[in-house]
């Protein structure tokens, strides 16, 4: 998952400190619930150290209730390879959430499936591991949503 929209309004600030826009904290809950309708509740969040993927996992807390939450400084602008790491970490037979950044998310859905997917912010994409294969299930975008 891509965090959600982020603020352009505050200069002064480090792009890794930037918070979420008034659009990103109302997609974030909503991307929550529209996940949690789905069955895609994680029960494992790899999260980037990131203000924007701090804050958009706290505005899904209403709905991802006891997953374990790992932040990882690693995920903040990471590229393939770090991202391929995370991969190490999944639970097998649960769902992990990786909650990043772009490029990452569309290069590693790429890297997995084959597809090329738009990833914009708050967007989630559902990849399954069937023990040989990843495949791409359904990518969720905010505006697309509504």
């Amino acid at each position: 998952m891509r965090h959600a929209e982020s603020s352009l309004d505050y200069p002064d600030l480090t792009d890794h400190d930037r918070p979420l826009s008034e659009i990103g904290q109302y997609d974030a809950p909503r991307m929550g619930q529209i996940l949690a309708n789905r069955g895609w509740l994680p029960q494992l969040v790899l999260v980037s150290s990131s203000r924007r993927t701090i804050e958009t996992l706290e505005g899904m807390s209403a709905v991802i209730g006891d997953a374990s939450i790992e932040i990882r400084p690693e995920i903040y602008h990471a590229g393939l390879s770090s991202l391929s790491e995370q991969l190490e970490d999944l639970l097998e037979g649960g769902t992990t959430l990786i909650l990043g950044h772009n490029p990452g998310s569309e290069v590693l859905i790429n890297h997995l499936t084959g597809e090329w997917e738009v990833m914009p912010a708050g967007a989630a994409a559902l990849i399954e591991n069937d023990g040989r294969k990843w495949s791409l299930i359904e990518v969720l975008r905010p505006k697309e949503l509504d």
